[in-house]
């Protein structure tokens, strides 16, 4: 009996070490590992009739701070070689202006045809979760666990308005175009296209008829968003193809349950990553190419490139996207 009684206890011993081993192992991968290994993704997409044929790399969220230089790091080898037609940055590209110059460094490293254009979220005007967020904050497990996250975000917070405004005219400084609630025409091959750039809605600085001011009626447009929840806004001003960011994909889905949070305000909003019909329009979310918390499980960050082309409307069409992001590995 005593033998049997031992070996019922060795076993459970056995069993907890490996658990724990096993949980060991998760929380490796999701704060060491996983944050700092970009996917790559790439879609082509049918767009309506008048479109001009571009290609688009839509990279968001890089909280790009010199105290991570891992991160930025990866980010730099992750655009490296890149020649797109355009690339849009859709906001929370760093929350101090001392950390331009980094962040122009690794924008630079993709080489696109008609320019990067930028709009800014809402980290680097400092704003935190709006009053309508509050009472999802107030859940029991958020009560525990935003204030840990808010202690390490909040270490390098942007000082406010001011400072937003000099992270953007950093940018522009660089070559780079910064849309705050305004919007630009390119042409290409007798097409035309409205680029719409809307400032961050958690920040209070957004105005959509603003960046949509100076567009041709019917004009093919590409709105740039921060919060995805300004989707139904950009698609109803005439926005064909909406891109959106400040999700992070939640940065951990879990098994069954799913992400846990995704700052959304409006509950039309679906999905915390991915595509998602609005009306005509088509909303890409990207899960963001950085993070303020290095903790990401089931959700990598990402570069997407997207093939836009003219045609009827299809069903989203998914490719391979051959080894772009080795050497980031």
């Amino acid at each position: 009996m005593p033998v049997l009684i031992f070996a019922g206890w060795l076993g459970v011993l056995v069993v907890g070490a490996l658990g724990l081993a096993a949980l060991l192992a998760v929380g490796v991968h999701a704060t060491l590992r996983e944050p700092y290994r970009p996917v790559a993704r790439r879609f082509r997409l049918d767009l309506p009739d008048g479109w001009p044929a571009l290609s688009v790399v839509h990279i968001s969220d890089l909280h790009v701070q010199r105290e991570d230089p891992r991160l930025w790091q990866v980010q730099t080898r992750a655009l490296a070689g890149l020649r797109p037609d355009l690339v849009c940055v859709t906001g929370d590209v760093c929350e101090k202006a001392d950390d331009v110059p980094l962040l122009v460094e690794v924008l630079r490293a993709a080489q696109p045809r008609f320019g990067t254009f930028i709009i800014l979220g809402n980290h680097e005007h400092g704003a935190s979760v709006p009053a309508t967020l509050h009472p999802q904050v107030k859940k029991r497990w958020r009560r525990i666990v935003d204030p840990m996250l808010d202690r390490l975000v909040r270490a390098r917070a942007s000082d406010g308005v001011e400072e937003g405004h000099a992270i953007g005219a950093g940018l522009a400084a660089a070559g780079f175009t910064v849309l705050h609630n305004e919007g630009q025409r390119i042409e290409d091959n007798g097409r035309t296209l409205w680029i719409a750039g809307c400032d961050s809605a958690w920040a209070g600085h957004a105005d959509m008829a603003a960046a949509f001011a100076g567009r041709r009626l019917d004009e093919p447009c590409l709105a740039l968003i921060h919060e995805p929840d300004l989707a139904f806004e950009a698609a109803g001003a005439g926005a064909d193809l909406i891109l959106a960011g400040h999700t992070h994909g939640g940065q951990v889905r879990l098994p069954i349950v799913g992400t846990l949070i995704t700052h959304r305000i409006d509950e039309r909003i679906q999905v915390a990553h991915g595509f998602q019909r609005i009306g005509r329009a088509l909303l890409h979310i990207t899960s963001g190419l950085g993070h303020t918390v290095a903790l990401r499980f089931r959700c990598p960050p990402e570069v997407v490139w997207l093939d836009c082309l003219p045609a009827e409307p299809a069903p989203i069409q998914r490719e391979a996207f051959e080894d772009l992001l080795v050497a980031a590995r």
